[in-house]
């Protein structure tokens, strides 16, 4: 083992660069890796043998930490299934340590075992790729791992966050001797000093002065995590100036904001439009109002971010603020605030508001008025009592697909004290409930996951450990296939829609529970499921997961009359 002793150090440097969490997928090629982690001491090393699960475990761990976690596979295809999870935290900006073990690169493409191309395996999902040499008896050998790794982490850990990825190929033998002592030796940490993005005054003046032209302003908030600092600026923003702010329930915007868009924004006019448009963050769920801005566009709008990357959601970009939000909000509104700057027309930027406003309370009555009482067995109902029972200084997770769209139409009542997730990076369904279970190893806090049945069945490897927390709840809506496709005008129409799009299924979780040793508990009726309400709330001893039967058909019918009903 004193060849790969450099592999051995890889373990020290994470920690040394404060990487202490590891999700280790078992294989024989990766086992000096393996080895080296499990038996660090301040390293949580934790094995999941299904790769594409474990990277998304992963990844719900580093969201929550807000700092790297490392993943570490053998050869061939393993590292593939690590792709989906790398594309969702590249977008999402979610940083991941890949270590990836390999066959040295002469027995590439050679009917051995085991052995694809692994160099760049993740092109441009990754925010960079190391490769190392397969022999580790020189000392230069030593001087290379850590140089790469420093560069890696550090790399994984500037703005914006991000994957890397190490290829790391290796020879036999892997394994220690039983006589043989793993030891761990101290390696350089090799620090990177940032500075702060900050705009200059004369940037500042030519903003403050432009502002001075526009009555109608809005503020659009992409996904991001709560940020107190952005909020208070915001609230003071729309309290002092009249700016609209508007944000989807993955945005976290905490406060008094426009947030039931979804309802009305089909119905209303371009009186409606900004003539500023100021937004942040990532990824917007609500197709309506991206529509909305694309068809009626701003005069001018100001993207805020730290990135120099082109992002242009609403085709209509004017300027890219390269400023941290938290720090561009507050300059904004104390000096504003300060100067005593006139929002173009007072007047006519309040009403502006109002209009706003008028809609918001208007929709919110009609929201709990038709699902408060409903009497109609139906998902959407469910969704919106099971949301209402969410406690307070919980987290909730939204699958894709159904779960994020019904949960971005409602408004959870303590909304200021549960932070959201969702997988929106890429949107794709593959993940949903390995991130949760991720996320629920890094969190005291209670944790609740709202997921349709193709998801879960589609991911229920997650489940597939020996650690499942017990602070993770999932809430499963099972409507026998994928109910989204009869919403949707395109596949709802075609004759393929049962067998091609909607994959009717029949299935139930009762047994993955069992088998999971997970709590559990299903309803077909709002009788049955008024203990899983009653126990939502609670805390347990172990996971636990409660099912919710719906029948597809009425779940559409329903949801078709809820949004016809609503006029503006």
């Amino acid at each position: 083992m004193a060849i790969l002793q450099p592999i051995i150090n890889i373990a020290e440097i994470l920690v040394t660069k404060n990487v202490t969490d590891a999700i280790i997928s078992p294989g024989s090629r990766n086992a000096p890796l393996t080895i080296a982690l499990a038996r660090h001491p301040q390293i949580n090393a934790l094995s999941v043998s299904d790769e594409r699960s474990a990277a998304f475990i992963a990844m719900g761990m580093a969201q929550v930490k807000n700092k790297p976690v490392a993943i570490c596979c053998t050869s061939g295809s393993a590292a593939y299934n690590y792709a989906p999870a790398v594309a969702e935290a590249f977008f999402q900006e979610i940083p991941l340590i890949i270590l990836t073990a390999d066959r040295p690169t002469e027995w590439i493409h050679q009917h051995d075992g085991q052995t694809i191309y692994q160099e760049n395996i993740y092109g441009k999902h990754v925010k960079a790729s190391y490769q190392v040499g397969a022999d580790y008896s020189h000392s230069d050998a030593r001087w290379h791992i850590e140089r790469v790794m420093n560069e890696a982490i550090n790399t994984a850990n500037t703005f914006p966050k991000g994957p890397v990825h190490i290829n790391i190929p290796l020879r036999e033998p892997f394994y220690p001797s039983a006589e043989e002592q793993v030891v761990f030796e101290r390696p350089r940490n090799i620090r990177q000093h940032s500075a702060k993005a900050s705009l200059s005054q004369e940037t500042w003046e030519e903003l403050l002065s432009q502002i001075e032209d526009y009555s109608k302003v809005m503020v659009i908030a992409g996904q991001d995590a709560i940020n107190p600092e952005v909020n208070q600026a915001l609230q003071g923003l729309q309290e002092e100036f009249g700016f609209v702010v508007v944000g989807d329930l993955i945005a976290n915007t905490k406060g008094d904001f426009i947030a039931n868009h979804d309802l009305y924004l089909g119905q209303i006019d371009e009186s409606y439009a900004p003539e500023l448009l100021i937004t942040f963050g990532k990824s917007v769920i609500s197709k309506s109002l991206k529509q909305f801005i694309r068809k009626h566009k701003p005069e001018a709008h100001w993207h805020v971010q730290s990135s120099t990357h082109v992002i242009d959601t609403y085709q209509s970009l004017t300027d890219i603020v390269s400023i941290a939000p938290e720090d561009f909000f507050k300059e904004l509104f104390e000096s504003l605030d300060m100067r005593a700057y006139k929002m173009g027309d007072e007047e006519k930027s309040f009403a502006y508001q109002e209009q706003w406003f008028n809609l918001e309370r208007k929709s919110s009555r009609y929201i709990h008025q038709v699902l408060r009482d409903s009497d109609t067995w139906n998902e959407f109902s469910t969704y919106y009592k099971v949301m209402e029972n969410i406690p307070a200084g919980s987290q909730l997770h939204l699958a894709n697909s159904m779960a994020v769209r019904y949960a971005n139409y409602l408004h959870l009542p303590n909304i200021n004290e549960v932070e959201v997730f969702a997988n929106r990076g890429t949107s794709g369904i593959d993940g949903c409930v390995s991130t949760a279970v991720g996320a629920a190893l890094a969190t005291d806090a209670q944790v609740y996951l709202l997921v349709g049945d193709v998801a879960f069945f589609y991911d229920r490897n997650a489940l597939w450990n020996n650690f499942l927390p017990s602070n993770l709840t999932i809430i499963l809506e099972n409507n026998s296939g994928g109910g989204i496709f009869r919403m949707i005008d395109g596949p709802s129409q075609q004759p393929e829609l049962e067998p091609f799009f909607e994959t009717a299924q029949k299935m139930t979780a009762k047994l993955t529970a069992e088998e999971s040793n997970m709590e559990y508990l299903s309803a077909t009726n709002f009788e049955q499921f008024k203990n899983i309400l009653t126990t939502i709330p609670q805390n347990s001893n172990r996971a636990r997961l409660f099912e919710i039967h719906t029948n597809s058909v009425e779940n559409t019918a329903f949801f078709k009359k809820f949004k016809t009903n609503f006029i503006v």
